[in-house]
């Protein structure tokens, strides 16, 4: 085993086997659950990963490749591996797992020392309210720091919401310069000067015989700004400007020479006033946030990482910091390395550093790929990756280049549209996997009104030849894009199940976005929102809406739901739009305020066609995949700071002028090297997207400004389509769903439910029940104040585990729980235990409850799962059985309490 590694893995060429094979490698050799610090960058790939070497040990011996490469390793036999495999299982599902986002992670970090923040370890992570913070630091400035403001905003003509945005930005990359007090005043005065010396030119060109009506409307200008918008002075001479040839000499050069240093200087003054003016008022601004965050007792993610670093470099050594996490890690596993911030490699970098300098058995692995690097705009910081093997020189490379993704046809187009590129990192990989389907097609429709006309004939021609619609993903640059391609779909094929992986706002979904136009028409009669209904709902312009429903004296949720049902627009989008709807006290709070609902969309198909940006397709693997064309142009880049990076070093700041780089050749090359990281950009998302499909993949490319113009790519129709394995079931007819409460009566036995996953046992369940458990154990007392405070406590100690839903799910389980009538009334005025121990006839148990009341004694057992089992039963019996012998009482009565998202259960034994 090679002790430091990194591994550049291409797309579909088995990171997470190598990854999960590393770290069972690393338990074979000796290494604990808890000392093998696995990051990787989403809940869900954190979740991903546990359970994937989970299921790898459960069923190791099953699967050669696996069994192999382990043995390659580790340097065991077979034979010693399958020896150990109980052990491994018992060893990785009992343990504490340091398998987290690198998030979490952080987020752990200064939980443990929130102390030396000066914040509570008990703190919230959530969204900033944008609007109340910025309101609130304008609130906080003095006079004089709120004409700074001012003077800043006139000066540039920013508006103040777009400065904030900067600060946002700023605060992410968490970089700072010394602030040097610039006077405005000053820059008029170099205005004047630069000025005085171009009216020279004017005057000598004016006076000259030879020039031309061309050269002297070149020099007609009275002001400053009228002389800077002038093309001539972009020129080194001035006889290189063809309409002052005529009259160059000397005196001329002189004069220009003079009018362009006299430029130059108006524009060095003015971008280091902007650039000082700006981090002055940042500073402000993340004091005051700081503040407000520790009034409020939450953090942004960002906050998070600021702090932590802030806190590593310069109050917490790394000794120290390994005690207080009460984990010494010996090995280090990153996944997507690619996609680590700066931020984030220096919060790690100290263990790093850390492992690579032991004389120990410690081990650092990380694995990413450059070329699927396309969250730039997010802090990733491509460089990393190569900059950590330059100034690591232990630190091997290896690359994975066999593709057992996706077939031959596939593998060699992608091959041949990136091989050929300049200053592209590539290498060709190899398939596995024959045959394959790859098509371009020029598709004009993409430009018209009927954008998506050709799409779906694709899909009817797909379905056709065998492929199930199942199998088929669409993948767009845009939400706007998903979601607009989903009401076209939805329109053209009524009865298929179409799917969307998106984090858009509930409120521009189509059905309630009509909702709420509905509702704005009938409270404002303005007919734009009547127009607006008609369009969403396919109705004629000007055609009527009459609803007779009194707004004002309905609930904001009654109105919501009749209209809802007017329209015949009822999904499950709509229904939790109706439940959000009761925190508005009225139909005023409603139509005000509906506007700023950051609810997401709800996903209601777990199967069918799938439609996703290709920003949420990485990771992802499809049968078949359909690409579509950038269809709107990409908006310029409009950041008003340029960060010039020397690999991970920060080299300088740039506030962004327009002409600034005629006159500032660092200027000028930093403007270069983000022009070439953003094509990168470019490149690396097309990557991601065309390396999506096992199968099939089909481009659909504009015949003008299409972004595959970049790889040159060629109409093309190679190989055959594949079938799917499955005939597709997701393409027939069904009646809406209406959601009416149905009185079905008890049930009286209780229907076995199949767990997912061939009923394996997933670490998530595990966690979810052992953090319910631990919710309930923490409470004093069985009330709402009790059940906050033990949420808390859950939160710190099994958020990385699990998310905030189940968090909210734990607590939304507990509360149904104490609000349970019966539970009340036999626990109320009794004596109990939490985690009662006893053993019996030789074997230690453990009671999840034990109550003793009047003399009687109840048993309650907390189950979690969906299921009632019979083992359930026989479980509680067992404990009911001690407790009567152990007491010598008949008094003990023993009950089973389901937990599940419908209700309680209390089932008595």
């Amino acid at each position: 085993m090679k002790k430091y590694l990194a591994l550049k893995a291409s797309a579909g060429s088995g990171k997470t086997f190598a990854l999960t094979v590393r770290y069972i490698t690393l338990l074979l050799k000796g290494a604990t659950p808890k000392e093998i610090l696995t990051l990787t960058f989403t809940n869900k790939a954190a979740n991903e990963m546990s359970e994937r070497i989970y299921k790898t040990l459960l069923s190791l011996g099953e699967d050669e490749a696996y069994l192999n490469a382990i043995a390659l390793e580790s340097e065991l036999s077979k034979e010693q591996i399958l020896s150990k495999k109980s052990y491994l299982v018992n060893l990785f599902s009992n343990a504490a797992l340091s398998i987290f986002t690198i998030d979490k992670f952080v987020n752990k970090i200064l939980r443990e020392f929130s102390g030396y923040a000066g914040i509570n370890d008990d703190f919230e992570i959530k969204e900033d309210d944008v609007e109340k913070l910025s309101s609130k630091f304008l609130e906080s400035l003095s006079l004089e720091e709120f004409d700074k403001l001012i003077d800043f905003s006139l000066f540039e003509n920013k508006k103040y919401n777009s400065i904030f945005e900067v600060f946002k930005n700023m605060f992410e990359k968490a970089e700072t310069i010394d602030v040097v007090n610039i006077d405005l005043s000053l820059i008029e005065i170099q205005k004047k000067e630069a000025l005085q010396e171009a009216l020279k030119i004017k005057e000598f060109i004016l006076n000259c015989p030879n020039a031309s009506n061309s050269a002297i409307k070149a020099v007609d200008y009275e002001n400053f700004e009228e002389l800077i918008s002038k093309k001539w002075l972009e020129k080194d001479r001035a006889e290189e400007y063809s309409y002052f040839k005529k009259c160059s000499n000397e005196l001329l050069e002189e004069f220009f020479s003079k009018t362009k240093e006299e430029v130059g200087n108006y524009y060095k003054l003015r971008s280091a006033f902007s650039l000082s003016r700006l981090f002055e008022l940042y500073n402000l601004f993340k004091e005051y946030k700081r503040r407000y965050n520790s009034s409020k007792n939450y953090l942004h993610f960002d906050d998070i990482s600021n702090i932590c670093y802030e806190l590593l470099s310069t109050k917490i050594d790394k000794e120290f910091l390994y005690f207080r996490l009460d984990s010494n890690f010996s090995h280090i596993l990153i996944d997507e390395f690619q996609d680590t911030s700066l931020l984030q490699y220096k919060i790690l970098k100290p263990l790093i550093e850390e492992i690579l300098s032991s004389s120990e058995f410690k081990t650092f692995f990380y694995v990413g790929d450059t070329k699927q690097s396309i969250y730039r705009f997010r802090g990733g910081k491509r460089e990393l990756f190569d900059y950590v093997l330059k100034t690591n020189p232990m630190v091997n490379v290896e690359v994975l280049n066999t593709n057992y993704r996706s077939c031959e046809q596939v593998v060699n187009y992608v091959n041949q549209a990136f091989n050929k590129l300049n200053s592209y990192e590539y290498h060709d990989q190899i398939s596995v996997h024959k045959d394959g389907y790859v098509e371009v097609f020029e598709d004009e429709a993409l430009l018209s009104e009927e954008k998506y006309e050709n799409i779906a004939k694709k899909i009817s021609e797909l379905m056709q030849k065998g492929v199930n619609s199942n199998d088929i993903a669409i993948l767009t640059y845009t939400n706007d894009d998903v979601l607009n391609l989903y009401s076209y779909l939805k329109k053209m094929f009524p009865s298929l199940k179409i799917s969307t992986e998106m984090t858009s706002k509930l409120i521009n979904q189509e059905n309630v976005k009509a909702i709420i136009n509905a509702i704005k028409y009938l409270y404002f009669q303005e007919g734009i929102y009547k127009e607006n209904l008609n369009a969403i709902i396919g109705k004629a312009p000007e055609s009527s809406f009459e609803l007779n429903i009194d707004l004002k004296y309905r609930s904001v949720q009654e109105s919501v739901l009749k209209i809802a049902q007017f329209l015949n627009v009822t999904d499950d989008n709509v229904m939790k739009f109706v439940e959000l709807c009761s925190s508005y006290k009225n139909i005023v709070d409603f139509v005000y305020e509906i506007d700023e609902l950051d609810a997401s969309i709800e996903n209601s198909e777990q199967v069918g066609l799938q439609i996703l940006t290709i920003f949420k397709s990485k990771g992802l693997e499809f049968h078949t995949v359909l690409l579509l064309d950038r269809i709107k142009q990409k908006v310029a880049n409009r950041d008003y700071l340029l960060f010039e990076y020397d690999n991970v070093n920060l080299k300088n700041i740039y506030y962004k002028i327009g002409g600034l780089d005629n006159y500032s050749i660092e200027y000028k090359e930093a403007l270069k090297k983000e022009k070439a990281l953003e094509f990168e950009d470019e490149l690396n998302i097309l990557y991601v997207a065309m390396t999506r499909a096992k199968k099939n993949m089909i481009i659909f490319k504009k015949k003008e400004k299409s972004v595959f113009d970049l790889l040159d790519l060629k109409i093309a129709a190679l190989g055959e389509v594949i079938k799917s394995d499955n005939k597709t079931k997701n393409y027939e007819k069904s009646e809406k769903v209406i959601y009416k409460a149905l009185d079905l009566g008890k049930q009286e036995k209780p229907i076995k439910v199949e767990e997912d996953n061939d009923n394996a046992y997933t670490l998530h369940a595990k966690y979810f029940g052992i953090a319910t458990h631990f919710c309930l154990e923490m409470m004093n007392n069985f009330d709402e104040k009790s059940l906050h405070l033990a949420i808390n406590l859950v939160k710190n100690r099994y958020s990385n585990y699990l998310d905030e839903s189940d968090i909210a799910n734990i607590k939304a389980r507990v509360f149904q729980l104490i609000a349970h009538e019966e539970f009340l009334a036999l626990t109320s005025n009794a004596n109990y235990s939490k985690e009662q121990s006893l053993i019996y006839k030789g074997e230690l148990k453990i009671i999840d409850l034990l109550v003793e009341k009047e003399g009687k004694y109840f048993i309650f057992d907390y189950k979690t799962t969906r299921d009632e089992l019979q083992e359930h039963i026989e479980q509680v019996s067992h404990y009911e059985k001690a407790i009567k012998n152990i007491l010598v009482n008949d008094e003990v009565y023993s009950f089973i309490i389901y937990l599940n998202e419908k209700g309680v259960k209390l089932k008595k034994v």
